[in-house]
């Protein structure tokens, strides 16, 4: 199956050799992506190399970023040199590739034993293919009165690892399938309950079909055209318009707005991330994040029977991103005025495709005052209007739409927002209504959304990777405890809090969690800068509600996925670390990769340049406003500069013309 593609490889490359410097600007930024020459030409340098052939799947071609020394000090107009990373899929083994494309040679390359690359499309595909066609599946299918085996999807799921040997020893998905007769919007909504193929990727066959027993295939009007529920009353359209254009420039893959600048690029795992992030404060241009990117996405589903246990996915490591990210519609998930960016990356025979408006920045109002003060002596009144600036992408990973946001405000914050929109993951059962006898049974781990539908509760749990540098590398963490006081001679008072601030020392003592009961602030602060009044400058973070994983840690779901047992974790700067579950977590070995290892070192993080990694999660208990759609719900993190200015830096923020 994967020839065909190869062969289109081997025509593109040529094609882009014959081309006067090829399609796309050779980059002009250290950290920008890697266009399309570059990507074709670290395939075509791998195969003479030997490292890779017709059966090679190319499961990514990406930048290698530049040391961050190399990167501050460089300089517009600078040489840019470019490397790329490599991860390859060759009989049955992973192994990583380093490409000097200034040299035109492989640096490096490795075998990695035991690593799961991320699932890719063609995979994708073949587990379908070979799981339709199977003798076992189709005798289940028919068992079901399903006969017409072209009107069946099925979801090829990564199966996690929980100590059998086919996870240590193969590559695998799990497949289950659902009947799409006339289904044009949602093909998760009728699922064949209780049947599934464990498909080996690497070989592409099946080698197991578990059959649990028939359940009715769920039926009824499940689609997402408003007209399935009747007339909807008619709304007048609401716009922003700048009648006066935009705020935003752009050269080449770096942004201004305002006080702000930034660079952004496409990851084929992370989706956008956002570097160099810095703030003009008067003439000084000063630093304040490094680098920002989603690091993990943990999924896990509350439901321990046989044909559900397995689904706990890591949806960034085990799909990736940025090969997930969807077409963004003008006027609907970004503002019509929005800047659309088409961003170029590598596909599994190692061409290039031109991803059409998977990135929208643009600006918007929230329609609130940035700040405001009425006099009630003098009667004076100033009000300030905001406006922020928004890059967003969205990933669709089977079922749930991923909405992604950075956020970059007047008043020197930066906000982080995941928001989780898509359709429930549903299984079928044989109950309609809560009346039927096995209402009980069917909504034992989560509750009926439709008829023939429970939706099972589950968690999502998403890791933000914030490398921050305020005014420069050299950064210390502290946490600024609010600590209630017993006051020894009461007079008005009996009892206060004060704050008492404690500096981390080393990452092992580094994990953090919320709490209501012993509240305090999380600050990174540079103790060789200060503000007028003397305090290091810093930033805070700035939580939104919150939750942890419930069950124990000896589980295998959540030992694969141990940074979410914490909201906070704090590193030091390693170029090697930016995956919170570790580089290959598809199939991992519980408790072998991530953070929980990295910080089992004792490294030093005061007085350095140190990563923070701050996990949103939430638990989802669906009800039936989830269906047939889930509404969108945010879920965020913020940088808020604190004692970064010397006084309220949306002070200059203009009147409303």
């Amino acid at each position: 199956m994967l020839h065909h593609p190869m062969h289109i490889a081997r025509l593109w490359i040529l094609f882009m050799c014959l081309l006067p410097g090829g399609l796309y600007a050779a980059a002009t930024h250290p950290l920008d992506a890697l266009d399309a020459p570059e990507i074709t030409a670290t395939t075509a340098i791998l195969r003479t190399a030997g490292h890779a052939d017709d059966n090679t799947l190319i499961a990514s071609i990406s930048l290698l970023e530049p040391s961050k020394a190399d990167v501050l000090s460089w300089k517009k107009g600078d040489p840019v040199a470019r490397k790329a990373k490599a991860i390859l899929r060759r009989n049955a083994t992973t192994s990583e590739a380093v490409v000097d494309l200034s040299a035109g040679k492989v640096l490096s390359h490795r075998e990695i034993p035991g690593a799961q690359a991320f699932i890719t499309f063609p995979e994708i595909l073949s587990a379908i293919k070979v799981t339709t066609a199977d003798p076992l599946m189709q005798e289940g299918f028919r068992k079901r009165g399903i006969t017409d085996f072209e009107k069946l999807f099925c979801a090829p799921r990564t199966a996690g690892n929980f100590g059998k040997e086919v996870e240590n020893t193969k590559r695998i998905v799990k497949v289950d399938c659902f009947d799409i007769r006339d289904i044009r919007t949602d093909v998760f909504a009728n699922p064949i309950e209780g049947l599934f193929a464990t498909v080996d990727l690497d070989h592409g066959k099946v080698l197991e079909v578990t059959d649990l027993g028939v359940v009715p295939v769920p039926g009824g009007n499940s689609e997402l055209d408003p007209a399935s529920i009747g007339t909807q009353r008619e709304v007048k359209p609401v716009v922003q318009s700048m009648p006066n254009g935009s705020n935003i420039t752009f050269d080449g893959s770096m942004v201004q707005w305002q006080n702000w600048s930034f660079h952004v690029r496409w990851d084929i795992r992370e989706g956008v991330v956002v570097s160099l992030v810095k703030y003009t404060d008067g003439g000084a241009t000063r630093s304040i994040l490094y680098q920002g990117h989603l690091s993990e996405i943990f999924v896990p589903y509350q439901d321990p029977t046989e044909g559900w246990y397995y689904r706990n996915y890591m949806d960034e490591g085990d799909y990736g991103f940025g090969t997930t990210g969807s077409v963004l519609i003008p006027g609907a998930d970004c503002p019509a005025s929005a800047t659309f960016l088409s961003p170029v990356m590598a596909n599994v025979a190692g061409g290039a495709d031109i991803l059409d408006n998977r990135v929208c920045i643009f600006e918007r109002s929230p329609g609130e005052p940035v700040w405001r003060h009425y006099d009630l002596i003098t009667q004076a009144l100033e009000s300030r209007p905001a406006i922020e600036l928004v890059v967003r992408y969205i990933a669709t990973v089977g079922n749930y739409d991923y909405v992604m946001d950075w956020v970059f405000d007047q008043k020197g914050g930066i906000t982080y927002r995941g928001g989780a929109t898509g359709v429930d993951s549903v299984k079928g059962v044989k109950a309609q209504t809560l009346k039927d006898e096995t209402a009980m049974e069917d909504t034992a781990y989560g509750p009926l959304i439709s008829p023939g539908r429970a939706g099972i509760n589950h968690d999502h749990f998403l890791c933000v990777r914030l490398d921050l540098d305020v005014d420069g590398t050299s950064n210390t963490f502290m946490r600024n405890h609010l600590v209630p006081e017993k006051l020894p001679d009461p007079k008005n008072r009996r009892r206060i809090w004060k704050t008492k601030e404690e500096i981390a020392k080393t990452d092992t003592d580094s994990k953090f969690r919320l709490s209501y009961e012993r509240p305090a602030m999380w600050h990174v602060m540079n103790m060789h800068k200060t503000n007028a009044l003397g305090y290091p400058t810093g930033y805070m973070i700035h939580p939104e509600g919150n939750a942890l994983p419930l069950v124990e840690t000896d589980d295998p779901a959540l030992s694969r996925a141990l940074f979410a047992n914490y909201h906070l974790w704090v590193t030091p700067h390693s170029a090697d670390e930016r995956y919170a579950a570790g580089d290959y977590p598809n199939q991992s070995a519980p408790g072998q990769q991530g953070l929980s290892v990295w910080t089992a070192k004792g490294r030093k993080i005061e007085d350095t340049d140190i990563v923070l990694w701050y996990t949103m999660g939430f638990h989802h208990i669906p009800s039936s406003e989830d269906w047939p759609v889930y509404n969108l719900g945010w879920h965020s993190v913020t940088l808020k500069p604190y004692n970064f200015f010397d006084r309220n830096p949306a002070l200059n923020v203009p009147k409303q013309p």
